[in-house]
C-alpha cells in the first residue's frame, strides 16, 4: 500500500511540474509576441491631439540613451524597445541631435522619422537632457570638441 501511495505521489508531483513548465511556456510566449509585435506596430501613449513635449538630443547620444529619454519625457513606453525599434526601421544609425517638439499621439516611427530628417541645431541647454544613467548634466565639451564657441 505504501509503494502505491509513493507512485502516486510521485506522479502526482510530476503532472503538477509539468503543468507548471507547460503554463509557464505559455505566458512567456504572450510576452515574447506581444514584445515582437510591437517592434513592428507600437501605438502612441495618446490619442489625437496628444501633448507636444519638447526633447533635446546632445550629440553622441546612444540610442538606447534616446529611448531612456523618450521614455522618461512620457513620449514612449519602453525605452529598450525603441532600442529595437531603431535597429530593424530605415532610420536606424540617422537619429540627428536636434531640439525637436515630438508628440504623445505620434508612433515611435513617427519620431524616428522627424529625428532622421535633416540636421537640426543642437541644444544649448544641457540642462534638457540627463547624460546616460547618471541623473548628471552632460559635459558638452568634455568629449566633442567641436560645437563650442560657434554661434554667433
Amino acid at each position: 500500500m505504501k509503494k502505491i501511495l509513493i507512485k502516486v505521489g510521485t506522479i502526482l508531483v510530476k503532472v503538477a511540474v509539468m503543468v507548471f513548465a507547460v503554463f509557464m511556456l505559455y505566458k512567456f510566449s504572450l510576452f515574447a509576441y506581444d514584445y515582437g509585435f510591437r517592434i513592428f506596430a507600437d501605438t502612441p501613449i495618446d490619442r489625437e491631439p496628444g501633448i507636444d513635449v519638447n526633447v533635446a538630443i546632445v550629440e553622441g547620444k546612444t540610442v538606447k540613451q534616446i529611448g531612456k529619454l523618450l521614455e522618461e519625457k512620457g513620449l514612449i513606453r519602453d525605452g529598450r524597445l525603441f532600442v529595437l525599434q531603431e535597429t530593424f526601421s530605415e532610420y536606424s544609425g540617422r537619429l540627428n541631435p536636434g531640439v525637436y517638439t515630438l508628440n504623445t499621439s505620434q508612433t515611435p516611427y513617427e519620431m524616428m522619422a522627424i529625428m532622421a530628417e535633416e540636421q537640426q541645431e543642437v541644444a544649448d541647454n544641457p540642462a534638457v537632457t540627463k547624460d546616460d544613467d547618471s541623473g548628471e548634466e552632460p559635459d558638452e565639451g568634455e568629449d566633442e570638441g567641436e560645437g563650442e564657441g560657434e554661434e554667433e
